[in-house]
């Protein structure tokens, strides 16, 4: 059986990129025809610009260390994520990174790089290796060539929706408004001076703010909780960046149903609309993201076979 090894941090329900890395094992290991292991994250580079930035990087190498030793990785226990806490992996295993790791730290053969966003976009930096298979989350993603590598054509898309928090049933009488800004604190901030914000809060606490509010406010472009608040009821809105059209936001339109870009009537009044169509499309996204697991597996033999 081919063992596949994920890069991963440790498990965060907040944190979407760690969500379906962990996710990406469980379903692999839902098959008969791979094993997929969890690998933490090592320390990747020293940074020389300053003397300061070089003690905080040395200071990263010893924590990690000490992490990698002492410190289990954080799981979801109701999932299939056996960790491996090795610091290289044989030839013929296959490691996948997303394109928040710098170089290869594992020190694979075979590299597949997950594109959770455009390559350089956080960390405003990047550095792959020649011969690997890159894989796109969705197709906002642009296309991306580099180094001999070859982009595949299927898109590697896996959601989770924690359905049994975030839903319209029994709901409390609904006011206000509650926002979220994470990525998108470079944006005019246009919420009311009264509204919650929900950075940093457990799915407990958001789908109950969610539950009560009428509007939800998210500076983010793509996070899941503008979807998390439309299945709560709440008027789901995203606010534009400056120079984004919708179109280049999200180019079909089923990748935004209830979430509604910017305030103007007639995206609000779409929004509220296609609520219906957005839960149907999320139990058929839970059933394709098997079906991706596995295009992606057989993609994964057969260019590195």
């Amino acid at each position: 059986m081919k063992k596949i090894y994920i890069y991963a941090p440790d498990f965060d329900e907040n944190s979407g990129g760690a969500v379906v890395l962990h996710r990406l094992c469980h379903l692999i290991n839902q098959t008969d025809t791979h094993r997929a292991f969890l690998t933490p994250r090592k320390f990747e580079r020293f940074e020389f610009y300053s003397l300061k930035a070089f003690i905080a990087s040395c200071k990263s190498l010893l924590s990690n260390i000490v992490k990698r030793r002492l410190v289990k990785l954080k799981c979801n226990t109701d999932w299939d994520t056996p960790v491996d806490y090795r610091a290289s992996i044989d030839d013929d295993s296959i490691v996948v990174y997303s394109e928040m790791a710098f170089g290869n730290p594992l020190r694979a053969k075979h590299v597949v790089r997950w594109f959770l966003h455009q390559p350089g976009h956080i960390l405003n930096a990047f550095h792959f290796g020649r011969g690997e298979l890159y894989f796109r989350y969705a197709s906002n993603i642009k296309p991306f060539e580099y180094c001999y590598s070859t982009m595949s054509e299927n898109e590697l898309r896996i959601v989770y929706y924690p359905l049994d928090k975030y839903n319209d049933e029994n709901l409390p009488p609904k006011k206000g408004t509650c926002h979220l800004v994470r990525k998108g604190g470079f944006k005019e901030k246009v919420h009311p001076a009264d509204s919650i914000q929900v950075d940093g809060l457990s799915h407990n606490e958001i789908s109950k703010i969610f539950r009560r509010s009428e509007r939800f406010i998210s500076y983010d472009d793509y996070t899941a909780y503008s979807t998390f608040a439309a299945l709560c009821g709440c008027e789901s809105i995203v606010v534009p960046a400056k120079n984004v059209s919708k179109l280049a936001w999200y180019p079909r339109e089923e990748q935004h149903y209830g979430i509604a870009f910017g305030f103007n009537e007639e995206e609000l009044a779409w929004a509220r609309g296609t609520v219906s169509d957005l839960k149907n499309k999320l139990r058929q996204e839970d059933e394709q993201s098997f079906n991706n697991v596995k295009l992606f597996l057989d993609k994964v033999d057969r260019f590195f076979k």
